[in-house]
Parts: C-alpha cells; sequence; structure tokens
C-alpha cells in the first residue's frame, strides 16, 4: 500500500539532486565565461600591427577606394593600421579587429569617480569580436538553457498564484470600479494583454491583505504565498531567455553566411547621404597575383614575383569596388563553423601584434572579379 509513496518520495528525491547538479554546473559556467566576456575592455582585440609596404603584397587585399591601407585618426589611435574587419568603436575608444558588435550588457566593474573625465571609464559594455565570438555565444547559449531550468520548479506554483490573483481581482469591488469596468483597460498597457496583466496585479494587491505574516524573506514565503514581485521577477527572466534565443540565432545566422553583426547593419539599415564609396568594400588585387589559380595563401612576402609580360594599366595593381552584402569572407557553411569552433573558448585579449596574417577570401568572389 505504502509502495507508490515511497517510489514518489524517491522520483522527487532523484529530480531534487539531478536540478541541483545541472544548476551547480550551468550557473558557475554562466558566471565565468560571463566574467571573460567582460574582461580586459581596454586590451582585447586591439590591432598592433606594422603596416605592410603595398608593393610586398601579392593576395586580394581590403583597401581604401584609392587603393592604400586604412589607418584610425580617431581618439587615442594615432594613426594605427586598420587590418580589415577592423572597426573604431565610438564607445570603447579604439579600434577592434574583426569587430561584431558592442554590447551594452557585458561590461566590467569602473572605478567610482565623481567626474567622468575618461569616457572609457563611464560608459557600460564591451565589444564583441571575431576572437570572442565563441565566447559570447556560449554566454547566450547557457543563458537559453539556464533560465528556463532554473525556473522550472516554481512555474506550477506562479501559475496557481495568477489564478488565484486573477479570480481575486475579479471578485474586488475597487478592481472592478478602477480598471475591469473601464473602457481604458482595452486600450492602456498593450491593449487585451496589458488589461489581463495590470488585473492580475491588482489582484495581488488584494491578496496581500490575506498573507500570513513573514518572519523574513529567507523564509520562503516569497514563493510559497502570492506575490507580486516572484511574478515580475519570473517575467524579467522569461525576457532575458528570450532575448538570448533572438540573439543566438541572429550570431548562428551569421556565422553561416560568413559575415559580422555590422554587416548586416550596413547592409539592413542604409544611413541617407551615404555616397556609393561608403556603402561598398574595395578589394585590390596585385598585378603579382596570379588569375589562372585561386588557391593562395593570405601573406606578406618579402619580395613579389612578377609576372613576365603582366600589363599594368593601373599601376600595380587592381582596384575593384563591391557592395558590402557580398560575402567576400564567406566559405561556406562547415567552413565558417569549423573556423569559428576552432578558436580558443577563452581569448585573453592582449593587443594583436606580430606579422599580420591576411584572411582568406571567397575564391568565388574574386573569379567573379578578375572575369569582370
Amino acid at each position: 500500500m505504502h509502495r507508490p509513496v515511497r517510489h514518489s518520495s524517491l522520483r522527487i528525491a532523484l529530480h531534487s539532486v539531478v536540478y541541483m547538479a545541472a544548476m551547480g554546473m550551468l550557473f558557475p559556467s554562466l558566471a565565468i565565461v560571463y566574467l571573460h566576456n567582460c574582461s580586459n575592455r581596454a586590451t582585447h582585440s586591439v590591432p598592433d600591427y606594422v603596416a605592410p609596404t603595398l608593393q610586398w603584397i601579392t593576395e586580394p587585399y581590403e583597401c581604401r577606394s584609392d587603393g592604400n591601407l586604412d589607418f584610425c585618426v580617431k581618439d587615442g589611435c594615432n594613426l594605427r593600421w586598420k587590418p580589415p574587419g577592423t572597426h573604431h568603436c565610438s564607445t570603447c575608444g579604439t579600434c577592434r579587429i574583426g569587430f561584431d558588435h558592442h554590447c551594452p550588457w557585458v561590461s566590467e566593474a569602473q572605478q567610482p569617480s565623481l567626474s567622468c573625465v575618461d569616457a572609457m571609464s563611464c560608459k557600460l559594455g564591451n565589444c564583441v569580436t571575431t576572437g570572442r565570438l565563441k565566447a559570447f555565444l556560449a554566454l547566450l547559449v547557457l543563458t537559453s538553457v539556464t533560465v528556463p531550468l532554473a525556473s522550472l520548479p516554481v512555474l506550477p506554483i506562479l501559475k496557481r498564484h495568477i489564478t488565484a490573483a486573477l479570480a481575486a481581482s475579479h471578485a474586488d469591488a475597487w478592481a472592478t470600479n478602477i480598471w475591469w469596468s473601464r473602457p481604458y483597460s482595452w486600450i492602456l498597457c498593450g491593449g487585451p494583454p496589458g488589461r489581463w496583466a495590470i488585473g492580475t496585479l491588482l489582484g495581488f494587491r488584494t491578496l496581500r491583505e490575506r498573507r500570513i505574516p513573514e518572519a523574513s524573506w529567507l523564509s520562503g514565503s516569497l514563493v510559497v504565498q502570492p506575490h507580486a514581485r516572484m511574478v515580475i521577477l519570473v517575467g524579467i527572466g522569461i525576457l532575458f531567455w528570450l532575448f538570448a534565443i533572438s540573439m543566438t540565432v541572429v550570431v548562428a545566422v551569421n556565422v553561416t553566411k560568413g559575415q559580422r553583426t555590422m554587416d548586416t547593419v550596413l547592409i539592413r539599415l542604409p544611413r541617407p547621404g551615404r555616397t556609393a564609396a561608403s556603402t561598398s568594400r574595395f578589394i585590390c588585387i596585385p598585378y603579382s597575383h596570379p588569375p589562372a589559380s585561386l588557391a593562395y595563401t593570405s601573406a606578406v612576402r618579402s619580395a613579389p614575383a612578377v609576372p613576365e609580360n603582366c600589363p599594368e594599366p593601373h599601376g600595380t595593381q587592381r582596384i575593384y569596388p563591391i557592395p558590402i552584402s557580398h560575402r567576400i569572407y564567406d566559405h561556406g557553411w562547415r567552413e565558417n563553423w569549423r573556423g569559428l569552433l576552432a578558436q580558443p573558448l577563452f581569448n585573453h585579449g592582449t593587443p594583436y601584434q606580430g606579422v599580420y596574417k591576411w584572411p582568406k577570401m571567397n575564391p568565388e568572389v574574386i573569379r567573379r572579379l578578375l572575369g569582370s
């Protein structure tokens, strides 16, 4: 007779152990990945390469409309060379190689100061770059998994509390007079969904008078007894979960397409008044690059190998404009994901120095340019 009760107790105990073990792994992992994304704001992904000599470059590369390399004159960059994919973040006040976007939610702690003389110490957030994209994606995935699992045990209780609050609100004469019977309840706060949300909060106000006095907020009454604060807290968690899910999809789509978030923004939200030069990339193909073979390794060599009888109608290089929508670094979704997963999870963010390795371009794009 007591066997079903015993089995039920064992099942509940087993579920509790699994839940605590999962939370014990997910929350520390989430905290570590989050702190890593917040760290080294001043130094991570900052390029510190020596600009190469144009005559020594033998492979296709991004350039300015005049064929020269790009240098940064903003803030304290002091004419720092901007390798392909580098963007100056106005919030952080420095250049980032492989800039994807600036995220205001990942921000390291700043020393308190009365005056915001240093703009970098007064603005929140950190940059997400290709070197940290794997850690950022891990943060989004962990958030998408941790939030619903952490809320799972309290959801049945919250459902009962919301049902009770809604019934109490309909039965309360004051709530009916100021909200349910008023036509504006159908318009304010987002229409019909807002009508039920505000009505439920008014029901929690009514139920507050029936609650048992709380000895302490650690007593567990915040979950056991109806509390609007608990519902609001879980609601905020759901919003964060939806945001993390949507950002995970956006990042995954961009990785699959071999593009960055900034590229997507420039494609979908063109600013009025921009010229063709500001909405295009420019690809420089040196005449030392053999048109017949596209199997190149991006590098800077000490001496260019100029083929014999090579025509040079425009000097030693050919410059081609190409729309931003053309994904010049897309090598197919398999290679794009393989490149991301091959990166270390924790990029400690020291400045990028030494010999710069040029990123390989999409051979199909180069083939179309040479055939045009």
